[in-house]
Order: C-alpha cells, then sequence, then structure tokens
C-alpha cells in the first residue's frame, strides 16, 4: 500500500474524455499559494470518483483491492492499475500511473498534460 501523493488543497474532477480515456482533477489558484496542480490519469478503463475532495491521497491499491474491484465490477484490474482516492475503495482508478504537476496557470488554461478536447 503505498502512497503516492498528498496535498491538503481543494480538487476536484475537472475533466475526462471518454476517446482518450484521461482524467484530470485539477486544483485551482483560487486560494493561496495561488498555483494550480493537476492531477492526470492516463489510460482510464474504470473510475468511481467523488465530484470533489478536501485534500487529496493517492495510493496504490493492495493486492485484495485489486480482487475486490475485479470482482466487483467485472473487469480486469492488472497489478499496478488501481490507484485510491482516500483511505478506501469508495473512491479509485483503474488506470496507468498518475502523474501531477504544480504551476501557475489560470483558471480555463490548458494543463500541463496537453490539451483536452473540450477544453479552450
Amino acid at each position: 500500500m503505498s502512497e503516492l501523493y498528498r496535498s491538503d488543497r481543494y480538487f476536484k474532477v475537472w475533466q475526462y474524455t471518454v476517446s482518450h480515456r484521461r482524467l484530470l482533477l485539477r486544483s485551482t489558484l483560487d486560494n493561496p499559494p495561488s498555483t494550480r496542480i493537476d492531477v492526470h490519469f492516463g489510460g482510464v478503463s474504470l473510475m468511481l470518483l467523488r465530484p470533489y475532495y478536501e485534500g487529496l491521497v493517492i495510493r496504490e491499491g493492495t493486492e485484495k483491492e485489486h480482487r475486490l474491484v475485479a470482482s466487483e465490477y467485472g473487469v480486469r484490474v492488472d497489478l499496478g492499475s488501481l490507484f485510491i482516492l482516500g483511505q478506501d475503495l469508495s473512491s479509485f482508478v483503474v488506470s496507468g500511473k498518475p502523474q501531477w504537476h504544480e504551476d501557475e496557470g489560470e483558471f480555463g488554461d490548458p494543463s500541463w498534460f496537453g490539451h483536452m478536447i473540450g477544453t479552450p
């Protein structure tokens, strides 16, 4: 159970593109420290999300959690592809390894991870 990322900031589900299976969570620069953080998941095959997170912790799922998700949702969940958002399986993403980037981008600026269909 390896923790990959932790932040006390407020994040919201910013965008998901069906055609490219990309998910973006964003913490905007509304409040100090005046930076924006994007968390990107590529190759998403399954997700169970909240609309927002008051603080965000991402960790790798355990072998047991991989089996539970595969059994419950009837999908293939390869080891290393399950990422838990928070403490339990109430929020997770099955995808490639998440990446994050912090910058001073404005509210509507494209992500550092590239243009996502449906954004300016």
